[in-house]
C-alpha cells in the first residue's frame, strides 16, 4: 500500500492520507491531528476517504491537517469537500506543540512544481525523535542536520537499482545516510523495483546495519 505514519502518545497523529486509507485505518477509532507531506496523490489522495472515516467516527469538529502553503492550495483547488479538515498551514522551521508532541518540518528536494513543495517532519515526544522524509530527491546537508539525534530517520526507499529524478536509490543513497547520527534508518515508500522483502532485508542489512526496509502494518516501540 502507499505510504503513512501513525504516531501515538497520547493522542494519535497520522502523517500523510493515502489513496489505500480506507484499509489502513480500518480498525483506527481515533485521529486528533494529520500532518501532509506535499500535495501528490500519494500523499492526500485518501481525503475523501478520511471524510467519510469522520462521518463514522468523528465528534463532528473538524481534524486539524498541517501542512505547508503549496499544500494547502493543491487541496483546496482538487476537493469541494472538505469540512472535516481545517487546514493548518505551518511554515517550514517553525515549530509546533501538539498535546505530548513538538513537531516541526523542513522543505526538502521531490517534485519540480514549486506547488508541490515537500515537507519532512520531526515528531518529538519524551525526548525521543521520528523523522519521516518519504519523498526525497536527494540528501542534503540541511536534512542531516533536521535529523541529528533522531530515534528513527523513516526514509525515501522508493527506487531499488534504478534512478527516478524525484526518489532516492537505495543502494546509493543508503552507504551516504548510514553515518547519520540517528538511531536506526527504516525505509519507506519501497517501489516495484525491489526485490522481494527478505532478499531486500539482507540487501539493506548489507548496505547499512542500522536499516531495514518497512513492509504494511510495520510497527516501532519507542
Amino acid at each position: 500500500m502507499e505510504s503513512s505514519l501513525l504516531i501515538s502518545n497520547g493522542m494519535v497523529l497520522m502523517v500523510d492520507v493515502t489513496r489505500d486509507f480506507s484499509e489502513q485505518a480500518s480498525q483506527l477509532d481515533r485521529i486528533d491531528g494529520v500532518l501532509l507531506t506535499h500535495g501528490h496523490r500519494d500523499a492526500i489522495g485518501g481525503l475523501p476517504q478520511l471524510y467519510r472515516w469522520w462521518r463514522q467516527h468523528g465528534d463532528q469538529e473538524p481534524i486539524d491537517v498541517f501542512l505547508g502553503a503549496g499544500t494547502a492550495e493543491v487541496i483546496r483547488a482538487r476537493y469541494r469537500r472538505l469540512e472535516h479538515c481545517r487546514l493548518q498551514v505551518v511554515p517550514a522551521s517553525r515549530e509546533l506543540r501538539l498535546g505530548a508532541f513538538t513537531v516541526s518540518a523542513i522543505s526538502v528536494p521531490h517534485a519540480r512544481e514549486s506547488r508541490f513543495e515537500t515537507y519532512a517532519w520531526r515528531i518529538s515526544s519524551d525526548g525521543r525523535s521520528v523523522v519521516y522524509a518519504s519523498d526525497v530527491a536527494y540528501l542534503t546537508p540541511e536534512l542531516e542536520r533536521f535529523c541529528a539525534g533522531a530515534a528513527v530517520l523513516i526514509l525515501d526507499g522508493a527506487m531499488w537499482r534504478r534512478r527516478l529524478f524525484s526518489h532516492l536509490t537505495i543502494e546509493a543513497a543508503l552507504p551516504q545516510v548510514c553515518p547519520w547520527p540517528v538511531g536506526s534508518i527504516v525505509l519507506t515508500q519501497i517501489g516495484r523495483s525491489a526485490p522481494p522483502h527478505a532478499r531486500l532485508q539482507r540487501e539493506v542489512a548489507g548496505l547499512c546495519p542500522k536499516a531495514r526496509a518497512a513492509y504494511d502494518g510495520f510497527a516501532v516501540t519507542l
